[in-house]
Order: C-alpha cells, then sequence, then structure tokens
C-alpha cells in the first residue's frame, strides 16, 4: 500500500531530475517494486498514453540501446520479472522524457499561485471578529461576492486601509473581475509607505491569468522589477521568468 501511494504520487506531480533518478533507481534496484509500478502503469493506462505516436520513436531507440546487454539464461520466473523491470525503466524513461519536454505555460503558473496561496487566508481568530476579518471568512467560504463588497466598503471607508484593498484585489482575481483586480493591485503597488509590498507581484498573476494580448510581456516587466527590486515576490518571479522563457 504504502509502495502504491508513492507511485500514485510520483506519477500525478512533476518529479526533478533527482526524484525521476531515485525512482528510476529503485524499479532497476527492487523486483518487487517495479511489479508494482508495473501493475499501476497497467491499471491506469499510463504505458498505452506513452506509447503514442509521438513517443514510439524515443521507445524505439531505448530498445535498440538495450539490445546490445549480453543475454545470459536465467529461470524462467526470473526471466519474466527482469524482463517486466525493464520494461517498466524503459516506460518510466519515456515518462520522464515527456515530463523534462513538456513546458508550464505562464497561464498555469498564475493559475497555481492562486490555487495555492489565495483559496484559504489565515485569519486572526477573537470573539469579535472586525469587518476585516469577517471579510476574509466570506472569502476562504467562497463567497466571493460578499467578500469583495466587504473590503470595498471598508477600502471606501478607510482608503489607508492597505489590507483591504489587498483583500479586494485578491477577492475580484479569484471573481476573474482582472481589471477589477489590477486596479485594486495598482493602488497597492503604488504605496510607498509600506516595507513589504507584493502589489507588483499580485498584477503580474493577474495578466497571466487574464492572458489577453500584450499581458504576457507586461507580466515579464513587472516581475522583472520583482525580481531587480528585491520585492515581495521575488523568488517566484526568479522562477517564472527561467520557466516562461518569453522573448
Amino acid at each position: 500500500m504504502e509502495n502504491m501511494e508513492y507511485i500514485d504520487a510520483y506519477f500525478k506531480s512533476s518529479p526533478g531530475a533527482a526524484e525521476q533518478q531515485h525512482f528510476t533507481e529503485r524499479v532497476i534496484n527492487d523486483i518487487l517494486f517495479a511489479e508494482d509500478v508495473a501493475f499501476y502503469m497497467s491499471a491506469n493506462g499510463i504505458v498505452k498514453e506513452q506509447l503514442q505516436q509521438e513517443k514510439k520513436e524515443r521507445f524505439r531507440e531505448i530498445y535498440q540501446q538495450r539490445k546490445v546487454i549480453p543475454i545470459t539464461k536465467q529461470p524462467v520466473k526470473k526471466v519474466w520479472r527482469y524482463m517486466a523491470a525493464a520494461s517498466v525503466v524503459a516506460a518510466i524513461m519515456i515518462f520522464t522524457w515527456f515530463l523534462s519536454g513538456r513546458q508550464t505555460s505562464p497561464h498555469q503558473l498564475a493559475g497555481q499561485y492562486i490555487d495555492q496561496n489565495f483559496i484559504t487566508l489565515s485569519t486572526t481568530m477573537s470573539t469579535q471578529q472586525d469587518s476585516l476579518q469577517y471579510g476574509l471568512s466570506l472569502l476562504n467560504d467562497g463567497k466571493l461576492t460578499e467578500a469583495l463588497g466587504r473590503f470595498e466598503s471598508i477600502q471606501n471607508n478607510d482608503p489607508a486601509n492597505t489590507d483591504a484593498v489587498k483583500y479586494a484585489g485578491i477577492a475580484a482575481l479569484r471573481l476573474e473581475e482582472y481589471n477589477k483586480a489590477l486596479q485594486y493591485f495598482t493602488i497597492l503597488e503604488n504605496d510607498t509607505a509600506l516595507y513589504s509590498n507584493p502589489g507588483r507581484f499580485y498584477h503580474a498573476i493577474t495578466l497571466l491569468q487574464r492572458n489577453s494580448e500584450g499581458d504576457k510581456a507586461a507580466a515579464k516587466l513587472l516581475l522583472q522589477q520583482v525580481a531587480i527590486n528585491n520585492l515581495e515576490g521575488k523568488t517566484e518571479a526568479v522562477k517564472w521568468l527561467k520557466k516562461m522563457q518569453i522573448n
């Protein structure tokens, strides 16, 4: 069961080079693990998917390379097990080759960040929640329109409340009201009084998520500014600029 959970997590993620090497070495060195991988791949149709036309040529190359390995006589059961392991290794090589060639689009990068960081926001627990905390609770409950209205009301009454501006932008972004989100994040990024200001990074995220003509190039410039000026979101900005490869 533990093997299956690990195998399932591996194939449903985008493993790095070190994880790919570790996984492949386990298949080579652990016959029982290889058989579990073979069963998983067969049950989930992974081998069939990987052997589509665009991957067949790569499989032939791997096969030709393995044909030069000397064959020694082995008991039938052992031969079958080693053949199964070899087949799994070849399939994994194709799978990891496919993963390494797959590029995450800028739109996907933004979507992943939103899913990981903007779905559930931290709230301050108290017996009497203030209006801002109540708005966050609405946001976390998926009541996006109500949450946006709450934050906008706070911001209208207190224009200096940067938290309300930030959360209004996030609520608008999740509602896919991109123009409104851009307005709030622009207000936020222009607030020079903030020591830590994510406004420019959030502005870039919104442009990437909207994905209209010119948005990608504009987002690249904002991410470069975030990276160069060491603004909040720098770590992600540097990684995204490498992955995006926008020319």
